[in-house]
């Protein structure tokens, strides 16, 4: 069940509109006016302020705290300071500062104040109207994210809206953008001043949200709409659109001070009143009710390519590029290419030759091959990408090494993600050590077979589950997965309401046996030789009984009008095709289900990494630079660099239960290509309130090329936490920051009761 914190509007008294616009790439003068919005009138206004106080309204809004390069290498912190955030003459008022210490280091500090848990809207209109600074390096922002950052996991999952962003060395200019995935995507709008700027001016920006579609204005007139987006985890099948944008969303003012976007400040960049974001209001507006039920936009689909290769030898098909002091130069010759090297600078991609888009089909079994040698023995790193799904890899990244002699080299690969009509082949020189020039010739990517992906039953999800969409929330209906039969006229559906999504079903009054309507999935794959537990919620409109099997084992349940918890233990010798059935016909009664789940039974699931990465997720920062994978009952993090903090970089696995009063012994087994440390906790979520108490204690491990086990008992002096996170942190542990490719393998991970 996925249960949204809803934050109510307070509504307000009605006051004056005023707002003008533009379309997208039009240039309408900055003073023209037009009328009100469309699909919202004051009427419709539920919650405003206009900063008329002497002070912030903190029954309103908080201050966030944050120290400098939490994200995209800023600058500045965050505090309470009043010399960052305050309230003058009607306005809220957000000027960064530059400090100098007596040694000569420059700091910085700014402010950002948001409304989280006191104003969160899902859907309607929300409009500011302010000034933004003006300097290189500034980056000010009005925008949204969602009250419980948790529902569909962490950034990009759960959804980010931008409603206006100006970069301070370019104030004419104003960018609106979503955020979601993952893999992370975005739609972005533009909207440019003919004349004037966004710094000496007040201007009015606003985003209309309704299910299924949000619309950017500048002063008043669309420039953007925004109607196709999705969420989902990797492994796991596509939440219900118009996820994640169907959930309270918060609002928040900042600015920030350099970072990966508008860069950092030089000696033009100003720290007076030019420096200030200035807010006159803020205002939302919204409708009494809206329909969620609505449709994704159909997509054309990916076309399949013809028999052959994919791959065209036209010499414009082929481009080179460059980044971060890489240089070079490519020569094409009847498909044969040339690649010189002058500076290979300090990363893969500085020296890059891609072609794209190539068409790549989810099932098709690929083969890729080419020939290559080099003027010196040397490597180079190939790959199939999607530059549209935040760069994942459908062909690995491949290293090889080559020689004057050519050699060929060769592999088959099957597409297991959903089809893609952008992806690209690379091939990455940059960061190899040499600038021997690489030549390749007889490139080939084909299609040879079409894999049947489903063959293998519905296999173990990442977090540990047999069952999929076990919480409803994915597909058509939120159905996806189950196979439904009904023969007692009963509704069936899953429910919406704020936020809590069970299956649902409604017999009419009629003599009916349970089994009348049966709600089921078939195909799970699971194991021999494991205890599993079978577990789900349930309850209902009045005290019944239910059905509930999985394989061989069949058991009757009653419920009662408040969700109840229920588990079972189960078990088979060997590895089978079992079918989950709940038997769900009550006899004039709504039936709920959520929750539902088949996993093995143990506090910590897959500890010794048997099951690949399942259970566990690598969380890696845009600062950071690492990907996981499991391989001889390990998990193999490869890091490129850390980031600037200890949780940059975390093996995680969530939703473990520790008890209040009991007593755990932790061991983890560890090790790494170089001497550093890392750091495990077992830790609250904070996700929505960012109190993450390590109910464990933090502990830093110091690993090395020799494989070691660390062990640690605690007693849970805690409230029992049933969403535990355990984490193992990877980034910059006490401080130290890494630059450097390297390697850190997690051999085994136990949790265990001390009795």
């Amino acid at each position: 069940m996925k249960v949204l914190k809803i934050a109510a509007g307070v509504l307000a008294a009605a006051s004056i509109f005023a707002g003008c616009s533009k379309n997208q790439a039009a240039n309408v003068p900055s003073g023209e006016v037009a009328a009100g919005p469309v699909e919202y009138t004051e009427a419709d206004l539920v919650w405003f302020d206009d900063f008329n106080g002497s002070k912030l309204d903190t029954k309103s809004w908080n201050y966030e705290f944050h120290e400098p390069g939490w994200v995209n290498n800023e600058l500045q912190s965050y505090d309470d300071s009043a010399e960052n955030t305050y309230v003058k003459d009607g306005y809220l008022v957000i000027q960064p500062i530059k400090k100098v210490s007596d040694d000569g280091t420059v700091s910085y500090t700014s402010g950002r104040v948001n409304t989280q848990g006191k104003h969160a809207f899902t859907y309607g209109r929300f409009e500011a109207r302010l000034k933004v600074p003006s300097g290189q390096g500034y980056l000010p922002a009005f925008w949204m994210m969602p009250d419980d950052e948790s529902f569909y996991g962490q950034w990009p999952k759960c959804g980010e809206i931008d409603i206006m962003e100006v970069l301070g060395h370019q104030t004419d200019t104003l960018y609106g953008t979503l955020h979601f995935g993952e893999p992370h995507s975005q739609d972005q709008g533009t909207y440019t001043l003919s004349s004037g700027n966004f710094s000496d001016e007040f201007h009015v920006f606003a985003l209309e949200w309704d299910p299924g579609e949000i619309r950017l204005y500048c002063d008043g007139i669309k420039y953007k709409t925004i109607n196709d987006w999705y969420t989902k985890r990797p492994g796991f099948g596509e939440v219900t659109y118009p996820a994640p944008f169907d959930q309270p969303f918060y609002m928040i003012f900042n600015v920030a001070v350099g970072g990966n976007w508008p860069g950092y400040p030089d000696a033009t960049t100003p720290f007076d009143e030019r420096a200030q974001m200035v807010v006159d209001y803020v205002k939302v507006y919204q409708k009494k009710y809206y329909n969620d039920d609505v449709k994704k936009p159909a997509k054309a689909a990916v076309l399949d390519s013809a028999a052959g290769n994919m791959i065209v030898e036209d010499k414009d098909k082929w481009i080179f590029l460059n980044a971060q002091g890489g240089d070079g130069k490519l020569e094409v010759n009847n498909g044969n290419l040339d690649i010189y090297s002058v500076s290979d600078g300090p990363v893969e991609y500085a020296v890059q030759v891609v072609q794209g888009p190539v068409p790549m089909i989810k099932g098709n079994i690929y083969r890729y091959s080419f020939d290559a040698s080099a003027d010196e023995e040397r490597t180079i790193i190939s790959t199939v990408s999607a530059p549209e799904r935040g760069w994942i890899r459908y062909f690995p990244d491949t290293k090889v090494t080559v020689t004057p002699t050519t050699q060929h080299f060769s592999w088959d690969f099957t597409m297991t993600d959903d089809s893609d009509a952008e992806a690209r082949l690379e091939y990455n020189l940059g960061s190899q050590g040499s600038l021997a020039t690489v030549h390749i010739s007889n490139i080939c990517l084909e299609k040879i077979g079409v894999a049947d992906l489903d063959k293998g039953g519905l296999g173990l999800l990442p977090d540990g589950n047999f069952v999929h969409n076990g919480q409803f929330q994915e597909g058509e209906g939120r159905l996806e997965n189950w196979d439904i039969e009904n023969n007692a006229g009963a509704e069936i559906s899953v429910t919406n309401t704020k936020g809590v999504r069970e299956l649902k079903v409604s017999t009419p009054k009629s003599d009916v046996e349970n089994d009348a309507v049966t709600v089921s999935q078939k195909n799970l794959s699971l194991p021999g030789g494991k205890e599993l537990v079978l577990a789900f919620d349930a309850h209902a409109s009045k005290t019944c009984y239910i059905g509930v099997a999985l394989a061989d084992f069949e058991k009757t349940v009653k419920l009662g009008k408040k969700t109840a918890h229920y588990e079972f233990a189960y078990s088979a010798e060997l590895p089978i095709k079992a079918t989950l059935l709940f038997k769900a016909a009550v006899s004039g009664a709504d039936v709920y289900i959520d929750n539902v789940v088949v996993k093995e039974n143990s506090i910590l699931l897959n500890g010794g990494f048997d099951s690949g990465l399942a259970g566990w997720e690598l969380y890696s920062h845009e600062n950071a630079d690492s990907e996981a994978q499991a391989a001889n009952n390990a998990a193999i993090v490869s890091i490129n660099k850390t980031g600037n903090m200890d949780w940059m970089v975390q093996l995680k696995q969530s939703n473990i239960l520790l008890e209040k009063g009991k007593k755990y012994r932790v061991k983890v087994g560890a090790k790494s290509d170089i001497d550093r440390k890392i750091m495990w906790a077992l830790q609250r979520d904070g996700s929505g309130d960012d109190n993450w108490i390590p109910y464990s204690g933090t502990l830093v491990l110091d690993v090395s090329s020799s494989s070691q086990v660390f062990e640690h008992t605690f007693s849970m002096d805690y409230a029992t936490d049933p969403n535990v996170i355990f984490t193992i942190s990877m980034g910059a542990v006490d401080g130290k920051q890494i630059d450097s490719p390297h390697r850190v393998i997690i051999e085994s991970v136990s949790l265990e009761e001390i009795k």
